[in-house]
């Protein structure tokens, strides 16, 4: 539930005005740290709280090592929105290595290809869109973190 309101306000945020609030995202970051020490360190097992539907999803049977490769996934995307002058924002790559304490690499690499892959259907439909009215939206871009909102619903549902 917890992972589920951080796709939907940051898709919300990224769609609205094309970045994400940096105190929403440290919040996040340090719930979802916070959640896996409890669950590592303390051996808090999370299904059997009362609030065990908040951390549904949670990466808790992965290695520390899935955890560390699924941040490295915002890590890379970061990167590149720095070599790249901001051609993928930085948030976006903020926004996956959060996700990866959370979910784990291979959770969070299936949530980075989905919302290319929607992304790139969209940018796609945009442009044949622009094509068809005789307008060039080549120079357009496409806020990514609101299509995380469909692969984190199909995430969820696994």
């Amino acid at each position: 539930m917890s992972f589920f309101l951080y796709v939907i306000a940051a898709a919300w945020q990224d769609g609205r005005r094309k970045a994400v609030s940096g105190w929403f995202l440290l919040f996040f970051f340090v719930h979802f740290i916070v959640s896996q020490v409890c669950h590592r360190i303390f051996r808090a097992n999370m299904d059997m709280r009362q609030a065990s539907v908040w951390f549904r999803g949670m990466a808790a049977d992965s290695s520390l090592k899935s955890l560390w490769a699924g941040c490295l996934i915002g890590a890379a995307l970061f990167l590149i929105s720095r070599i790249t002058e901001g051609a993928l924002g930085q948030g976006d790559g903020i926004f996956f290595l959060i996700a990866g304490i959370y979910l784990g690499f291979w959770k969070n690499l299936f949530l980075l290809v989905s919302t290319l892959f929607l992304c790139s259907i969209a940018g796609l439909v945009y442009m044949l869109f622009g094509r068809l009215n005789g307008k060039d939206y080549r120079k357009k871009t496409l806020p990514l973190l609101v299509f995380t909102l469909p692969a984190g619903i199909l995430l969820a549902c696994m």
